[in-house]
């Protein structure tokens, strides 16, 4: 966790007028009564500090604050839905770009082209799309960036029917480090445009994007829990019923604590329980018969599946939007969701179980693995599954909990380190910046650092999965 910053951080006065009187959008310093607020991100160990955060309302907003953070010589961080667990939408004494007030959304239902500004969340796309029978395969929660999570990858609700979010994408805005506007396409910059489906935000502050979307409407899908005395059974029949799945259907299992939701039990809050989530696109009859193996795993406790507009479904886990917790988060791809996998996992998990506790565990496959690798920076379209080990702590507990919670995470990545077979960009925690040969592997790294020494020679965007500029080498794991 980074540490309290002991003074203001403060940038030149003069430089920030000039700053101001040329923006159309904000400058916040530490001294304004929002600044506390607007610092603040989803993951509360990210407590950094910024000298200043600009709210820009347009593209040249954008590029006046990297030409003032470069010639500032401030570090630089770029925030759409703030979601990153590693905190890279801030950074301790430099410049945050919040596109916050960048969200537009317009839509062409004849040809499914959808132009979204950065700063607008999953949430509000599917809003805009769904009276159209249309969505695009996005996060997990309503609240997640459409920038960011866009480009990681996007594992979402349709990733085996659609693929990434990634694969949807069809043009990007930018501006580059020298303050410069392009548009990347598979016509315009290809080159840069690869880099851009992958390549996380290594090589400028994406502006606006362009997407065709695919048919969405109502979904099957929802939520099944069972007893986490059950976990190992569970977790076992789900990885075999959801592999072999239709690819209409999207899944991921989670080993939680129950939480104190108005749906949930009373007396089920706090206790291990494993929620099947699933999102069937397609005909809700077809979807109830799919499904219907995975509500029967065990006795559930509680059941919540059934027909639903794709944006309710977001709305189910908008509690894991909420800001307040100290996330620690561990992730990797597993090539076989195999005994030992399994075994390795429930010991680890159950062994470290606390209130936080959060272990998810996604199957892929479908239109993810057949799109070839080749054709996007995403380095990971084979592996059989994600798992993501994750703990939470209440931001205003003390030190020594939250401490706690960090070692429950360490505990049971230990456990199924053995597994791993590289890990999601989109899920690097704090600390893990020695990860980036695992998020991307040797080819791809090579050709990204080659694309960043033309973009981004001096490493402006360096608060990513971070490439380093004509450093092919892999680092270290």
């Amino acid at each position: 966790m980074t540490e309290l910053s002991p003074v203001r951080p403060t940038v030149n006065p003069a430089a920030l007028l000039e700053l101001r009187l040329n923006l159309a959008g904000r400058a916040i310093t530490s001294e304004a009564s929002e600044y506390g607020a607007r610092r603040a991100v989803w993951n509360a160990a990210a407590d950094a500090f910024p000298a200043l955060i600009v709210q820009p309302l347009d593209a040249g907003d954008v590029a006046r604050a990297v030409r003032f953070a470069r010639t500032q010589r401030l570090p630089l961080a770029v925030r759409g839905g703030g979601h990153s667990p590693a905190g890279f939408g801030t950074v301790d004494r430099g410049v945050v770009i919040d596109l916050s007030l960048m969200r537009a959304v317009a839509v062409e239902p004849e040809t499914r082209r959808v132009r979204v500004e950065a700063g607008a969340t999953w949430g509000e796309v599917a809003a805009h799309l769904h009276p159209h029978g249309l969505a695009i395969t996005a996060g997990d929660v309503p609240t997640v960036g459409v920038a960011g999570l866009t480009q990681g990858g996007g594992i979402g609700w349709f990733v085996r029917k659609h693929g990434l979010a990634l694969d949807c994408l069809r043009a990007a805005e930018l501006v580059t480090a020298d303050g410069q506007f392009l548009r990347a396409s598979a016509t315009e910059h290809p080159d840069l445009f690869w880099g851009l489906r992958g390549g996380g935000a290594n090589f400028g502050v994406i502006t606006a994007l362009e997407f065709e979307a695919h048919p969405g409407g109502t979904v099957y899908g929802g939520m099944v829990v069972y007893d986490g005395a059950d976990a190992r059974h569970v977790l076992g029949e789900y990885a075999r019923i959801a592999q072999a799945a239709p690819d209409d259907l999207s899944t991921q299992a989670v080993l939680m604590a129950a939480p104190p939701l108005p749906f949930v039990p009373a007396e089920l809050v706090g206790r291990p329980v494993v929620m099947v989530a699933v999102c069937h696109s397609g005909d809700p009859a077809e979807g109830e018969r799919v499904v219907a193996p995975l509500r029967r795993l065990g006795t559930p406790v509680l059941d919540l599946i059934g027909p639903m507009p794709y944006p309710a479904l977001l709305q189910m886990y908008a509690e894991g939007g909420q800001g307040g917790l100290r996330h620690y988060v561990r992730a990797q791809f597993v090539r076989r969701l195999d005994a030992a996998f399994l075994d390795a996992l429930v010991e680890g998990a159950m062994g470290a179980f606390n209130p936080g506790t959060h272990v998810q565990l996604r199957v892929l496959g479908g239109e993810l693995a057949r799109i070839p690798a080749s054709g996007t920076a995403f380095a990971h379209r084979d592996k059989a599954g994600l798992l993501m080990v994750a703990h939470a702590c209440p931001a205003d507990l003390p030190a020594p909990v939250a401490d706690l919670t960090r070692q429950a995470t360490e505990h049971v990545f230990a456990a199924v380190r053995p597994f791993a077979d590289g890990t999601y960009g989109n899920f690097l925690g704090l600390g893990e910046e020695d990860r980036t040969a695992e998020v991307y592997g040797e080819r791809v790294l090579a050709r990204l650092a080659a694309l960043k020494a033309q973009y981004d020679p001096e490493n402006v965007f360096a608060r990513n999965a971070n490439v380093r500029p004509g450093v092919p080498a892999l680092q270290p794991a």
